[in-house]
C-alpha cells in the first residue's frame, strides 16, 4: 500500500545564491576563496535563523530557507545583504548575493519541502541581479505597509513552468530605514559577463557591447536557421544584469539542454542560461539538423 501524500502547508521559500565565487577562486586561490565563501554562507545562515527562518539545505554556493510569513523572508533578505557587506574583505574579494523568495503552498517531506512554490522561488533568484532580491507581486501584497516604499514593480515576465506572464517586484535593498545595504555598484565582476554562441562554422559573442541576438529563419537574424520547424523570429538571447536569458517567441518552442541536466522545452517562456549547453529551434537537440551551442564566460 502506497504512502499517503503529505498535506500541503503554506510558507515563504527563499533562495540565496552567492555571485562571483568562481572568479574569486581564480583571483585569490583555493584556500582564501573557500574561507570567504564558507564564512559568507555561515553568515547567511545566521541571518536566516535570526529572522525566525529555517535553512532547508545548501545549494552549491548558496542556501534554501523557509519562513512562516513573507515579512520574515523580506527581513532575512535585508539581513543577508547587510551581513555580506560587513564581512571584512578587500575589493578583489567582494562577494554579492542574489535572492528570490515566494509565498505559497509546499509539501513537506522530512526536513525538505517541494512543489511549485519552491521551483518558482528558485527561478526568481536566477533572475535577480547581484545585491538585489526579487519576489512575486502576489507575495509583495502579503508584506506589511512599511515595505511599500522599497518595492519596485517590474514588467511582467514569462517564466519557465508558468503559463502566463508573472508580475514581479524588486526589493530595493540599498536603503531601508537607517540601513545602507549592498548596492549594485559595490560589486564588480573582474570580467564582464560574456556568452559565446556557436552554429555550424559561425560564432557569435554577446556582452555589454552587443547585449542581444535574434535567432530564426529571418535572413536579418543574427543567427539564421534554415530548418522549416523554426519560426522567422523564433528566439532571442539578451543580457540582463550579469545573466543571459533565452526567450522563446515561436509556435514550436525551443529545446534546451544545459550540461548535466535533462533537455526541456521552452514554449513562449524564458530561461537563464548557465554554464554551457545546447539548444535547438522547433525540435529536440537529438534530431535537429542545426543545434546551437552556448558557453557562459
Amino acid at each position: 500500500m502506497s504512502e499517503p501524500t503529505p498535506p500541503a502547508q503554506e510558507c515563504a521559500v527563499l533562495f540565496a545564491d552567492l555571485v562571483g565565487s568562481t572568479q574569486l577562486y581564480q583571483r585569490v586561490g583555493d584556500s582564501p576563496a573557500f574561507e570567504l565563501v564558507d564564512r559568507s554562507i555561515r553568515e547567511m545562515r545566521i541571518a536566516v535563523e535570526t529572522k525566525r527562518g529555517r535553512v532547508v539545505k545548501h545549494t552549491g554556493d548558496g542556501l534554501m530557507a523557509v519562513f512562516r510569513d513573507a515579512d520574515s523572508a523580506a527581513d532575512a533578505t535585508l539581513a543577508i545583504h547587510q551581513a555580506l557587506k560587513e564581512l571584512p574583505a578587500t575589493p578583489d574579494q567582494r562577494l554579492a548575493v542574489r535572492i528570490g523568495f515566494h509565498f505559497g503552498a509546499v509539501v513537506a517531506s522530512g526536513t525538505d519541502v517541494f512543489g511549485d512554490t519552491v521551483n518558482f522561488a528558485a527561478r526568481l533568484a536566477e533572475l535577480a541581479s547581484p545585491g538585489k532580491a526579487i519576489t512575486s507581486a502576489e507575495t509583495a501584497r502579503r508584506l506589511g505597509p512599511e515595505w511599500r516604499s522599497v518595492l519596485h514593480t517590474l514588467p511582467p515576465r514569462v517564466i519557465r513552468g508558468v503559463t502566463r506572464p508573472v508580475e514581479l517586484c524588486e526589493l530595493m535593498c540599498e536603503a531601508v530605514g537607517e540601513l545602507t545595504i549592498v548596492q549594485s555598484d559595490h560589486f564588480l565582476l573582474e570580467t564582464e559577463p560574456e556568452l559565446h554562441l556557436y552554429l555550424d562554422a559561425n560564432a557569435l559573442v554577446l556582452n555589454s557591447s552587443k547585449p542581444s541576438a535574434r535567432i530564426g529563419r529571418d535572413p536579418a537574424a543574427d543567427m539564421v536557421i534554415a530548418d522549416t520547424q523554426s519560426s522567422r523570429r523564433h528566439a532571442e538571447v539578451e543580457l540582463r544584469g550579469d545573466k543571459f536569458v533565452l526567450i522563446d517567441r515561436s509556435s514550436n518552442g525551443t529545446f534546451v539542454q544545459i550540461d548535466g541536466e535533462r533537455e526541456f522545452l521552452l514554449s513562449r517562456e524564458e530561461v537563464v542560461l548557465r554554464g554551457r549547453g545546447h539548444f535547438s529551434l522547433g525540435r529536440s537537440c537529438s534530431n535537429s539538423p542545426q543545434v546551437i551551442s552556448f558557453v557562459c564566460i
